[in-house]
């Protein structure tokens, strides 16, 4: 494995790039592979044509409440003012951008009409971030504005066991994955403002998630439900790790009989997705081949990294080619690309700042800084 200060130069480097190049008034904007067209074919076209001025700059919740953790990441290993500045900066102007009713509006213009739960839970993890260490009331009141919006529009649909927070204002399928992150955040909260009410909804959507854990030890990307048919498998690898970690750091932070059922089997089954290469396998129907997304790669390091801490995996090695491999795709100006070998002819080479913060996180993450929040909100 690359040694910490290996890693840690890395994410250094990374840090340079999004800063000088997508860094504006406290928050990082840029193109994003999106969904639909743009994400299985127009992408490629505007990466093939980088001149050409594209308008498609977005900002995303999810980018700040990563380049939030990040920076305090990196202030509390280096002490340089600058990243708390970041840091701090970063919040405030997510608080700007939160309105009124307590929700962050969607970025791209495909689903401006809707208002995401992740999108709301990361504008909020950022706000409890710097909240841990500097106790502004108003970015606690900005977390709890999202809680409530949360909790009375998005809602939930009951499930035979537990029930599932919704992906949108607008109901659709059952989707694990969207639970899990409003378990943490919850528990997040809870933390910050000692309010134990805040943990009512936790333990149903964990009995949700944990209920429909498949024998292999992943969990489904949708679960059949009213508004949506069942889906097992989508971006496999990628997407499980991401709910490792999060349960992991529930877990951390309150310990559940549910948790404790699900992680065991979820971390063999990431141990599946490590290439011979390192890299990510894409999904769970091109293990040894297909295309390769960098910013998979780094997040899978991460939660194999917390797996093999947590005692989990005999395959110890696993983390460790995950961050080699990760490492060897970094570009000279600490940039990565997204992805290659799409299509086996095509790749994108854009720097996108989401997946970009995303990657500087996980890159820290296996230097043992742990989750971004500091030793406050973690124990």
């Amino acid at each position: 494995m690359p040694d910490r200060n290996t890693l840690f130069h890395a994410a250094e480097r990374l840090h340079a790039h999004l800063s000088a190049h997508h860094l504006a008034d406290g928050l990082l904007s840029g193109p994003d592979p999106g969904v639909r067209l743009n994400l299985r074919l127009w992408r490629f076209a505007k990466s093939a044509l980088p001149v050409f001025p594209w308008r498609d700059d977005y900002i995303f919740m999810q980018t700040q409440g990563y380049w939030i953790l990040a920076n305090w990441m990196l202030y509390e290993s280096t002490g340089e003012p600058g990243f708390r500045r970041r840091a701090e900066q970063a919040a405030d102007a997510v608080l700007r951008r939160q309105t009124a009713q307590g929700f962050w509006r969607y970025p791209l213009p495909e689903r401006r009409h809707l208002v995401a739960t992740v999108e709301g839970n990361w504008g909020a993890a950022g706000l409890l971030a710097s909240f841990a260490r500097e106790p502004h009331p108003e970015w606690l009141e900005g977390a709890q504005r999202w809680r409530r919006y949360l909790v009375e529009t998005i809602g939930f649909q009951q499930h035979s066991s537990g029930k599932a927070i919704n992906y949108f204002d607008r109901p659709r399928g059952k989707i694990p994955n969207n639970s899990v992150e409003a378990a943490w955040f919850f528990s997040r909260l809870w933390k910050a403002s000692g309010d134990s009410s805040l943990l009512e909804d936790v333990d149903a959507m964990l009995e949700f998630v944990a209920a429909g854990q498949l024998p292999s030890g992943e969990l489904p990307y949708i679960v059949n439900g009213p508004y949506e048919r069942g889906r097992d498998h989508y971006l496999c690898f990628q997407y499980n790790a991401f709910q490792f970690l999060k349960l992991a750091w529930s877990e951390r932070l309150r310990p559940t009989a549910a948790i404790r059922r699900i992680l065991p089997g979820l971390a063999r089954f990431l141990t599946g997705g490590v290439r011979t290469n390192g890299s990510s396998a894409t999904d769970c129907f091109h293990l040894a081949s297909g295309p390769e997304v960098d910013f998979y790669t780094a997040v899978l390091a991460a939660a194999l990294y917390e797996a093999g801490r947590l005692g989990l995996l005999s395959q110890v090695d696993s983390a460790d080619r995950c961050y080699a491999r990760a490492l060897e795709r970094q570009r000279p100006d600490g940039s990565f690309a997204f992805s290659t070998g799409d299509w086996r002819l095509l790749s994108d080479r854009r720097s996108y700042p989401r997946q970009s913060a995303m990657t500087l996180f996980h890159l820290l993450y296996g230097c043992g800084l742990g989750d971004g929040f500091g030793a406050a909100l973690n124990a």
